[in-house]
């Protein structure tokens, strides 16, 4: 009676241990999802505000009556009174606890009012502090500092072609997703609308990158920042560009 009621024990464990979400280990913690875990929360979306006053226009002495009201039909809440508000999303990476925290230069670009929303939801008042059109980067730094872990930075020499590469951002607006990838170049060179210039020394890969992906991160599976995201060349698939993290950390040291 005594050896059935001990088969009986250990049955019930293994099948506890058997059981679906029970075991300690799984295979589905992959190194990407360990990544994820510990640095999604440093990236961060951005959202600007653009304040254009029509009455400055010369025209709108002639016809402001009628724009007014279409006008105010058209954006609601965002126009008001001959002002036209334009609102714009991004991403950034945060990369001190004192607040600072990189993006593209494009997604700052003309902003009376930027703000910085957190992984948890906090939304926190920001200001441009640096800008680099060349390499189209740009620093902003919230009002308060962060008690976020900052994206640690890769080497820059040790980028490898054919790694796998994780990009988080906020693509229309859909905070923290996530795609990956490999390194499929190294200083690879394009131009595009959002650059007067042509990019030169990108890292290209073949994880998405969409509007509003913009200024986020590019994560090697040591979970260190080898560039922030900028595009995609258009009318391909699955060619996207990043400013390698040598430029990020020439522009902290500029503003230091």
């Amino acid at each position: 009676m005594k050896a059935r009621t001990i088969v009986v024990a250990l049955f019930i464990v293994a099948s506890l241990l058997m059981a679906p979400g029970c075991a300690e280990k799984s295979f589905r913690e992959t190194p990407a999802v360990k990544v994820i875990q510990g640095h999604a929360s440093a990236v961060v979306n951005i959202r600007t505000e653009n304040v254009i006053d029509l009455k400055e226009h010369p025209y709108w002495g002639r016809y402001g009556e009628q724009l007014d009201s279409i006008l105010k039909q058209y954006y609601g809440d965002d126009y008001s009174e001959g002002k036209l508000k334009l609102k714009s999303l991004g991403s950034g990476v945060i990369v001190s606890n004192e607040g600072l925290i990189v993006t593209n230069a494009h997604v700052v670009e003309k902003a009376n009012n930027v703000y910085v929303v957190l992984n948890d939801g906090t939304v926190l008042k920001a200001k441009v502090i640096e800008k680099s059109e060349e390499d189209d980067l740009a620093l902003v730094r919230t009002e308060e500092p962060l008690q976020v872990q900052p994206a640690p930075f890769a080497c820059a020499k040790d980028i490898m072609t054919g790694e796998t590469v994780i990009a988080i951002g906020n693509p229309f607006g859909f905070e923290n997703s996530i795609t990956l990838g490999v390194i499929s170049g190294i200083d690879r060179s394009f131009k595009n609308q959002q650059c007067d210039y042509s990019c030169s020394g990108l890292l290209q890969t073949d994880a998405s990158i969409n509007p509003g992906n913009s200024g986020g991160a590019l994560f090697n599976l040591d979970g260190e920042l080898v560039g922030i995201n900028l595009a995609v060349y258009a009318g391909a698939q699955n060619i996207g560009f990043a400013i390698p993290v040598n430029r990020i950390k020439k522009l902290i040291e500029t503003h230091q």
